[in-house]
């Protein structure tokens, strides 16, 4: 805040001017009547109403630092929202900081919105549009949100739909799952985490085929092609990681993969501390589990590229979109939610000390010639994981 200039005439009163003086006088007063110092010229004294100006001046400097602060703490808050959408788009699954951002809570980058959007309208109107911004940049982006409008479109020719679910174990006697198949009347129906004996109300006439936690059924003929297993050693998680089958419909034959890639949780609960939070001198233990992961995601991607045709890939990745790993492998393929949902698309909902929230780990990816026309999650059938459906239209024949 800078002091307002006056012209030097309105701070000054010549000496001869009328000055009201103390009573009986000051002769130590600049300007008064008796006659000037030896040396000096003219006299001057101050205008009183001076102090007055400059009083008022600090008084409207007081008023308006909480302004200051606000306008500092809304452009501070639009640095902070790039800074990590930047970090989560070069260091996710790649360093261990940005990793625990990519699978942690997103919507807590929102709540400095409840406090900077009500102070900004009241002080700092102007910057309004860049608090809308950082909004946008927060609930877009950053947390996943996708609007598409092929999911507007109806299919052009045949159509393929697709559940997929990973139901950790619900696939007894699990009524919710019974009714949700017959309800959407999906083509194929493909399942990871049945580690029990899958007891599934399928519909009449319907094929099914099992390998390790894997569960495909359709209502259309399947043969099994073959397994990937898991990078990493068999007594920590199954051998399984990836499976194939041919779908034999009546348009085309069809290479589904289901597949459910190593989980992260291990790596990252290694660098959650009670007490502190994270543990940043664990981080190397978070960092060797995302190699393992990378690994693992490479031998799969290069085990699918090895079958001709335009494959049909479902199942639980264990990875966003926005993962590194993601976009180095699968990211060639089409994502039906991406292409074709509405919303954030999360098909997981971890839930630590009463806080939940979603990720999207879950996907279905289509190869060459396939188009998706609608995609959505599902309702909650017992599982931390939500199913994914999607409509698919079929590429021509060869």
């Amino acid at each position: 805040m800078r002091f307002r200039k006056a012209p030097i005439d309105s701070l000054i009163i010549p000496r001869s001017s009328n000055v009201v003086r103390p009573p009986g006088g000051d002769t130590n007063c600049v300007g008064g009547n008796d006659a000037p110092r030896s040396g000096q010229g003219r006299g001057f004294v101050i205008r009183p109403e001076v102090f007055g100006d400059i009083a008022d001046s600090l008084q409207t400097r007081r008023r308006r630092w909480p302004s200051t602060v606000v306008a500092f703490c809304t452009w501070s808050y639009v640095a902070a929202v790039l800074t990590v959408w930047l970090l989560l788009w070069l260091g996710g699954d790649r360093w261990w900081f940005p990793t625990v951002i990519l699978f942690g809570p997103r919507w807590l980058f929102a709540l400095p919105l409840v406090v900077l959007a009500p102070l900004t309208l009241l002080m700092r109107r102007r910057l309004l549009w860049v608090l809308f911004a950082a909004a946008i940049v927060v609930f877009g982006p950053l947390m996943g949100f996708r609007a598409s409008w092929a999911r507007m479109a109806a299919a052009s020719g045949p159509s393929l739909r697709i559940l997929t679910c990973n139901v950790k174990g619900k696939c007894t006697n699990n009524q919710t799952l019974d009714e949700l198949i017959n309800k959407t009347s999906p083509d194929i129906v493909a399942l990871q985490g049945c580690w029990p004996d899958v007891q599934v109300r399928w519909p009449a006439g319907w094929h099914t085929w099992k390998r390790g936690e894997f569960v495909v059924a359709s209502r259309y003929p399947l043969l099994s092609r073959g397994t990937k297993n898991r990078v990493g050693p068999s007594e920590e998680w199954p051998q399984a990681g990836m499976v194939h089958c041919i779908v034999q419909t009546p348009d085309r034959d069809i290479d589904l993969f289901s597949t459910h890639l190593h989980s992260p949780r291990n790596g990252l609960r290694s660098v959650l501390d009670r007490e502190t939070l994270l543990q940043p001198s664990d981080g190397p233990i978070l960092e060797a589990d995302i190699e393992r992961r990378s690994r693992e995601s490479a031998n799969a991607e290069h085990w699918v590229r090895g079958f001709s045709g335009s494959p049909i890939l479902v199942g639980d990745f264990n990875m966003s979109p926005g993962s590194r790993i993601y976009r180095r492998d699968w990211a060639k393929y089409r994502n039906s939610f991406s292409d074709a949902g509405l919303g954030y698309g999360y098909t997981e909902w971890p839930q630590i000390r009463g806080f939940s929230w979603g990720v999207r780990i879950d996907h279905v990816l289509m190869g060459p010639g396939w188009g998706c026309c609608s995609c959505w999650v599902g309702p909650d059938i017992g599982s931390d994981h939500l199913p994914l459906l999607a409509e698919l239209s079929l590429p021509t024949a060869d």
